[in-house]
């Protein structure tokens, strides 16, 4: 967890240092230097924590799959590099201690994270419509509202505020306009306590996330 910390802090440190590179004239509309944008996102997820395998062993694996929706604004300092924050939420799913029974419940989840993102075009220089993005963030989750369980020996806590980490890949499509649609497929970890268990095996509670979203980047200012 240390190690993926200071990763993140590297590259956020990393891309503002490329904000110091001076702005050429743009050649192409899709150049997106010195643009904010914002998006909005939404998709199936998958939730991997304590137990997690019990839904399959007792013919509800598909109960394991819910949903989740996120808000982002970002800033490019250049052609390859930018910042977002995104806020998101969603309602997960979780088995207790197979001992005792089958003991499924949900809760609601809200993240916060800051993302560095790098385009590999504006690296390379070469702007096109399809632009694919790799992000690295740092962030946290607050969960609550769990439902009620009848476990043995068993119990949730709630509510819980833990750090969290994710990476991921996005391919977008942009328009002309500034408008565009992307698909993103990503990864968050968060620290064990996340689904209201004590931890127990992996020291993260995992989420796979796939998305379809849109994005609109406003105009440079001249």
């Amino acid at each position: 967890m240390r190690r993926i910390a200071l990763l993140v802090a590297a590259l956020l440190l990393t891309t503002v240092a490329f904000a110091a590179k001076p702005r050429l004239k743009p050649i192409s509309p899709y150049q997106y230097g010195h643009r904010w944008y914002f998006s909005l996102q939404g998709g199936p997820m998958i939730s991997v924590g304590e137990f997690s395998s019990s839904f399959a062993e007792n013919g509800q694996g598909w109960d394991i799959l819910s949903w989740h929706g996120a808000l982002s604004i970002g800033y490019n300092f250049n052609d390859a590099w930018d910042l977002r924050i995104s806020g998101s939420y969603s309602y997960n799913p979780g088995a207790l201690n197979p001992y005792g029974g089958f003991s499924p419940y949900h809760f609601q989840a809200a993240h916060l994270f800051f993302d560095a993102i790098v385009s590999p075009n504006g690296l390379a220089e070469y702007y096109k419509s399809f632009n694919p993005k790799f992000y690295l963030g740092l962030g946290a989750a607050y969960t609550h509202q769990f439902t009620e369980v009848n476990h043995p020996f068993q119990t949730l806590t709630s509510p819980n505020i833990v750090p969290g980490v994710r990476f991921g890949g996005i391919a977008e499509f942009d328009g002309k306009s500034g408008f565009g649609w992307f698909i993103d497929l990503g990864v968050e970890g968060f620290w064990d306590t996340y689904n209201g268990q004590q931890p127990e095996g992996f020291i993260l509670d995992l989420e796979f996330k796939l998305s379809l979203g849109i994005i609109y980047h406003f105009p440079l200012k001249k």
